[in-house]
């Protein structure tokens, strides 16, 4: 049966930033587009430590009324991620729900929330919705579509605050916590979402400067290597082009070089990512700037993994990291 649940209670999922790339092909690319929502850039460019706090904005999306529980049934939840993707998450908060949200481009007479919504029934086991009708305006921000022979057989598809999506990425159906391998570092900033990790560290430098989180961090992977920058996610495979822009794999290196002075993209360069990114798929507010989210990662794998949800593959190397030591 249709859920009628509160816009305010909280939804789930997780988002990262990355330096861009221009140009032709050259050293291995993201064969992926960029998503159309970019996130900051992860390129260190602290010039402030101050951090001041952005006004909240209500994350407005379309939902489309999904059928069933997938909140506690895992195989449902699992079906609805398979067919529409990262349209829909679990939410954060104490009551999470699982729904899904779609931003204002693709509520379209004939877009993809139209489109997904016609689905529902079909994804869910009911009997399937009847196809060819398009979404109308109901004239409040809302969308009907006909579902049925009868013009008055129609589901709603509202425009509404899209609650938080949870930190939480799904290891097989397991919801499971991001904990790399700064989660020892003491915090001494307000943690949020969408926060950058350019706020104090509560620590200083060799040239008695105080330090950022992103920098603290980098130092904290030199101490623990004898100097060198070593990538938290070494050996991470992932499908890329080769130079003559043919499909390869690209492996992430170990060793990784110093943030340049001025900022000037280098794709070994180490970054520090957001493994969470700071964005979820909506563009709507999503990873923190708490040190467990944090990994230090070449710049191409960070090109790669912005504005995504966390792959599997990469929550599970990141958790496995040994701490590091303040």
């Amino acid at each position: 049966m249709t859920r009628r649940r509160s816009a305010m209670l909280g939804v789930l999922l997780l988002g990262f930033g990355g330096a861009g790339l221009t140009g032709a092909c050259g050293p291995p690319l993201d064969p992926e587009a960029v998503d159309s929502c970019p996130a900051p850039a992860e390129t260190p460019t602290d010039t402030s430590i101050e951090c001041a706090e952005p006004m909240p904005e209500a994350c407005m999306r379309y939902r489309i009324p999904i059928l069933g529980e997938p909140e506690t049934d895992g195989a449902l939840r699992s079906k609805y991620l398979a067919a529409f993707g990262s349209a829909c998450y679990m939410s954060e908060g104490p009551l999470p729900t699982f729904d899904c949200f779609y931003k204002r481009e693709e509520m379209t007479p004939k877009g993809k929330a139209c489109t997904d919504a016609q689905k529902i029934a079909k994804i869910y086991g009911a009997a399937p919705y009847d196809e060819g009708y398009e979404c109308e305006a109901v004239g409040n921000g809302d969308y009907t579509l006909q579902v049925g022979p009868d013009p008055a057989i129609k589901i709603t598809i509202n425009y509404q605050p899209a609650p938080l999506q949870s930190s939480l990425i799904e290891i097989k159906t397991v919801p499971t916590e991001v904990s790399g391998p700064y989660r020892n570092l003491v915090e001494v900033t307000t943690v949020k979402p969408e926060k950058d990790f350019n706020c104090s560290s509560g620590q200083v430098g060799a040239d008695g400067m105080p330090l950022s989180q992103r920098k603290w961090i980098l130092e904290v992977n030199r101490k623990a290597h004898k100097g060198e920058i070593h990538s938290d996610l070494a050996g991470f495979t992932w499908p890329c082009k080769d130079e003559k822009c043919e499909p390869t794999t690209c492996t992430e290196k170990l060793v990784l070089k110093e943030p340049s002075k001025p900022p000037v993209y280098d794709p070994d360069e180490a970054q520090v990512h957001h493994v969470v990114p700071m964005k979820d798929p909506r563009g709507c507010p999503w990873g923190t700037n708490a040190y467990k989210n944090a990994a230090v990662i070449s710049a191409r794998l960070n090109q790669h993994l912005r504005n995504k949800v966390p792959p599997e593959k990469e929550v599970a190397q990141i958790n496995n990291v040994s701490p590091y030591t303040q």
